[in-house]
């Protein structure tokens, strides 16, 4: 797989989710802690508002940085793979040895699928990549 090509797909998926964190964050907040949850409790609500506020920035930054890296040095890219496979690793611990524990949230596995496609489009990349 083309390095080029995993970049522009992995940076659209980053940068088009910090935009959707940006234009519907209560929408995203209350599929984070769930509907019964945010109509019984506003404050939970706020929470998981205000969680999506704060990520969006990076998930935006994030994908820029990949998708304004896509003509770099095959070794340049291969470490930003590596970085995304590191660093998406350690969200998938979290989102499975964290949030599956929480009451305060309903995390389900169906919630990190597009992060394990990604995870694997990375990692594969990396391995592969020419």
């Amino acid at each position: 797989m083309k390095t080029k090509l995993a970049l522009t797909i992995l940076g659209a998926y980053n940068a088009l989710m910090g935009v959707l964190m940006l234009a519907m964050p209560g929408t995203m907040g209350e599929t984070l802690v769930g509907a019964e949850k945010a109509a019984a409790n506003p404050e939970m609500l706020e929470m998981g508002t205000m969680f999506h506020y704060g990520l969006a920035p990076a998930l935006l930054m994030i994908g820029l940085l990949l998708i304004f890296a896509r003509s770099c040095a095959m070794e340049t890219a291969k470490q930003l793979l590596l970085a995304y496979v590191i660093s998406t690793g350690v969200l998938l611990g979290v989102f499975f040895g964290v949030f599956t524990n929480q009451d305060a949230i309903q995390f389900s596995a169906e919630m990190a699928a597009p992060d394990v496609i990604a995870f694997a489009l990375a990692l594969f990349a990396y391995l592969k990549g020419k």
